[in-house]
């Protein structure tokens, strides 16, 4: 019959290198993720935009490291952006543009939302807030400024802005939301 120190001392055995296999197991996931973030927002893909918005064909368009080279000059700041593009809408009779941003993760994207959101709020901008409303989830920020009305949101790890003559802005919202559920 073993004594409970020997049992103990067993145990012990048999979880040591289990523990550090796990241990393991984890630091080779933390590096790949690590290395996979790197390698994404130092080379930055196109995302993706609508050919039309509002019946407006795009006139000019940018993507990839291009567009967030533009996006971090409108903020004044790098958020770690994995794809970019922007795209402008329109000519003189109606006008529409379209930013979007992707980030390595969901909770980057948010976080970049509620940055913009306090900036906004703490009159670091040209824009004044209208208020907020849900659509399909979605919490849809709305402004007004620079002789249009802006909307922002977050979709998955994506964040679009889209600024937009008031006569057109309520189909073009419609429009970007269905584009990027």
């Amino acid at each position: 019959m073993r004594t409970v120190k020997q049992q103990q001392k067993q145990t012990r055995r048999r979880f040591g290198p289990a523990a550090l296999i796990t241990l393991g197991v984890l630091l080779i996931t933390a590096n790949l993720v690590y290395w996979q973030f790197i390698k994404a927002i130092e080379k930055p893909v196109a995302a993706t935009l609508p050919e039309t918005i509002a019946g407006l064909s795009q006139a000019e368009a940018s993507y990839g490291p291009e567009a967030v080279e533009v996006v971090a000059q409108l903020h004044g700041k790098n958020f770690p952006l994995s794809s970019g593009a922007y795209g402008m809408y329109g000519d003189h009779n109606g006008m529409a543009m379209l930013w979007v941003t992707g980030t390595p993760a969901r909770p980057m994207a948010s976080r970049m939302v509620t940055e913009m959101e306090q900036a906004i709020a703490e009159n670091e901008s040209p824009f004044t807030p209208i208020g907020t409303r849900e659509v399909d989830g979605r919490t849809i920020y709305e402004l007004t400024g620079m002789g249009q009305r802006h909307f922002y949101f977050r979709s998955a790890s994506l964040v679009i802005w889209l600024a937009a003559d008031d006569p057109i802005a309520e189909t073009a919202l419609a429009e970007t939301l269905s584009f990027y559920p």
